[in-house]
């Protein structure tokens, strides 16, 4: 089944190494609730891990309904349940000046209804972070990962198991006083495993470099340049339509974080985007990209964040070629007691498809309890509830879905 209205991939990729130096460059809007929530075992050391996960979804691939789904694929049902099971080891050596971490990880995944869905994925990942502050810092990493494709931008019962491997490193080196210059590179490739998404398949490489102040109190100031060069390596496979383009990508970036110790945080970022296609200058696009984020801690246990945001991405169809995200979030977390979190956000957006008079709505909320009743041992339920509203035929839908998450090391 071909699909040309993927997203591009380049929009959600991010290396899988990441340094206190490019933290500081890459902060952006703040994120909905992680699920699983993020967790490592408490001790140093090589650990064996399991995860177990069951999950459901009201509306699978995000379809307006079981009509459609029909005509689409030639299956009404747009629900499903799912469960996944992983299994490897995790280690970090705990280190200060030189910390050595990494995971393997591999999994199976089954669902109730659509069997062709069924997959194995792995996720391994090492990486090496060398802090000499406040003379400069290095990391290095490495990551290959299978996973399905996401099925809300893919919307077809195939297994697409998509490969993507990373190389990043980077880092900051102290240039005079409390100003440093920054580095940051990844190599990025991207393989589809179904045959009609080849054409889709992505070799990326992208650099972000640039200067960066920090008061004696913490605050940043930076400004960075970024460069991104994409390659379509099977483009010739696509049959019917216009293939996929190689692109090149420039941004230029102001970021800024401004905190006051664990009381409340003040970030954000305003730059200007420009993407060019090879030959195909109907697919170029620019524009301005910002976002701002806020933690406010109200008590010792409770935080409320919100955030802003305006993001220009790739969206290859006949008709357009971007899509502009405009969007605000708005989240509270609970530390109940030792073992306890919650965590909810209410995210509302708004996307437009300049060159046609489509706009979609989304209005989503998540729920994210945890419970770590033991060192190694953490228990989380999600409820999310997404809603699309959108001037598209058949592109409107809501969904609810539903997942319970156990994870042990040893």
């Amino acid at each position: 089944m071909n699909n040309p209205a993927r997203q591009h991939p380049s929009a959600v990729l991010r290396p899988p190494v990441v340094s206190a130096a490019l933290v500081l460059l890459v902060m952006g809007a703040a994120q909905a609730a992680e699920f699983p929530p993020p967790w490592t075992p408490e001790t140093p050391g090589l650990h064996p891990v399991l995860q177990l996960q069951h999950t459901c979804s009201s509306n699978l691939f995000g379809l307006s309904s079981g009509a459609a789904a029909q005509a689409k694929f030639g299956d009404a049902q747009l629900s499903d349940c799912w469960s996944a099971a992983q299994a490897g080891v995790r280690y970090d050596d705990d280190g200060v000046v030189g910390r050595l971490h990494g995971h393997a990880i591999i999994g199976r995944t089954r669902y109730q209804h659509y069997h062709g869905l069924d997959y194995t994925g792995h996720d391994v990942a090492l990486g090496y972070e060398l802090n000499h502050t406040p003379k400069w810092n290095l990391y290095l990493g490495a990551s290959d990962t299978a996973t399905l494709q996401n099925l809300l931008i893919f919307q077809a019962p195939l297994s697409d198991v998509v490969r993507q491997q990373v190389l990043s490193a980077g880092g900051a080196r102290q240039l005079y006083g409390r100003l440093d210059g920054t580095l940051d590179a990844a190599w990025i490739r991207v393989r589809n495993g179904t045959a009609s998404q080849r054409p889709y398949d992505m070799n990326i490489a992208q650099m972000r470099a640039g200067p960066r102040y920090t008061s004696a109190a913490g605050n940043t100031l930076a400004f960075t340049l970024g460069m991104q060069q994409g390659r379509y390596p099977n483009a010739a496979l696509q049959v019917g339509g216009t293939p996929p383009a190689n692109y090149r990508q420039i941004d230029g970036t102001a970021r800024f974080i401004w905190s006051d110790g664990a009381f409340w945080q003040l970030g954000g970022s305003a730059g200007y985007l420009r993407y060019r296609s090879d030959g195909l200058a109907a697919r170029d696009f620019s524009g301005v990209i910002a976002d701002i984020a806020v933690k406010r801690a109200l008590t010792v246990d409770t935080t409320l964040q919100g955030a802003l945001y305006r993001r220009l991405v790739p969206y290859n169809t006949l008709t357009t070629s971007y899509q502009v995200l405009t969007g605000a979030l708005i989240g509270l977390s609970w530390q109940l007691n030792a073992t306890t979190r919650l965590q909810a956000d209410y995210r509302r957006e708004q996307a437009t498809y300049p060159g046609t008079p489509r706009r979609d709505h989304i209005h989503a909320t998540d729920f994210v309890a945890s419970y770590q009743p033991r060192p190694g041992t953490q228990l989380a339920l999600r409820y999310a509830l997404n809603n699309q509203t959108s001037t598209a035929a058949n592109s409107s839908y809501s969904s609810h879905d539903l997942s319970l998450v156990l994870k042990q090391a040893f």
